[in-house]
């Protein structure tokens, strides 16, 4: 997947489609009148921005014609009159080239943008996408950091639509912290959930109010009802290509997994 500045390239375009016209405009007053049209050195340096801007896009995504277009009209800036108190001078042969030069430059870009899919990120899935904070918070990247690839994974799947993705992510983000509540309640880290569950439900049934604290007890029973009801409902199906997801489940399931994991993240860590 490639990025490209959005709003850079449409503005460069329209003032290379702009430019066009009022150099067309230029010309036909220079074929009337006879003279040369002066085109102000901040305007030309507009005109060269904005193409350089479509030929790095271009080269980008492969666009072999607009490419070469964006080549040729360089070499035609270099052959440009030397510049006279502020402005470059014009005449109707030059005006020809230039104006052919940014047209084709336009048109080949337009052309060879209409055969590629582009695909936009709806202002609420960018952040999904372009995370500035942990997705589940600090508390949670701090405690479970072989987790913070996943998660990050998983707001990207969600971002473009991937549920099914998204989905299979979160469930792998829930591996360490796993890990971390069968240590927490003295049994072997294992590889199978269900195995691992019953082991973990079985200690933690023997937490008790006289012993630990109802606290203690309260959170241990939440910690585990969480994994199962995650590992019934979901882990199964998704890990085991029984289901797909669609964006109503994917998104439960990721407000599931995060407030599991900030749950855990207050007692546990890696």
């Amino acid at each position: 997947m490639i990025r490209l500045p959005a709003g850079n390239l449409v503005a460069s375009a329209s003032l290379i489609g702009g430019s066009c016209k009022y150099l067309q405009v230029g010309r036909r007053q220079v074929r009337d009148h006879g003279a040369e049209l002066e085109v102000s050195l901040d305007q030309m340096a507009a005109i060269i921005q904005g193409a350089t801007a479509m030929r790095d896009a271009a080269e980008s995504l492969g666009m072999v014609a607009c490419a070469a277009a964006a080549t040729d009209l360089s070499h035609l800036f270099q052959k440009f009159p030397h510049p006279e108190k502020g402005h470059l001078s014009f005449g109707e042969r030059e005006l020809d080239e230039l104006i052919g030069g940014l047209d084709y430059l336009l048109r080949t870009f337009r052309d060879e943008l209409d055969a590629r899919p582009l695909f936009a990120l709806s202002p609420g899935n960018a952040g999904l996408y372009d995370q500035v904070d942990p997705l589940f918070g600090s508390a949670v990247d701090d405690a479970f950091p072989s987790s913070a690839e996943d998660i990050v994974e998983a707001g990207k799947s969600l971002a473009v639509g991937r549920w099914t993705g998204a989905v299979m992510h979160l469930m792998r983000a829930l591996e360490a912290p796993l890990a971390a509540l069968s240590v927490h309640v003295g049994i072997a880290d294992g590889a199978n959930w269900n195995k691992q569950l019953n082991q973990i439900e079985s200690s933690l049934r023997a937490t008790s109010k006289a012993s630990d604290g109802a606290d203690e007890e309260q959170w241990a029973a939440e910690a585990a009802s969480y994994f199962r009801a995650i590992k019934n409902a979901w882990r199964n199906h998704a890990m085991h290509g029984r289901s797909f997801y669609d964006e109503e489940r994917s998104k439960e399931i990721f407000d599931a997994v995060r407030g599991l994991m900030r749950h855990l993240a207050g007692r546990l860590s890696e």
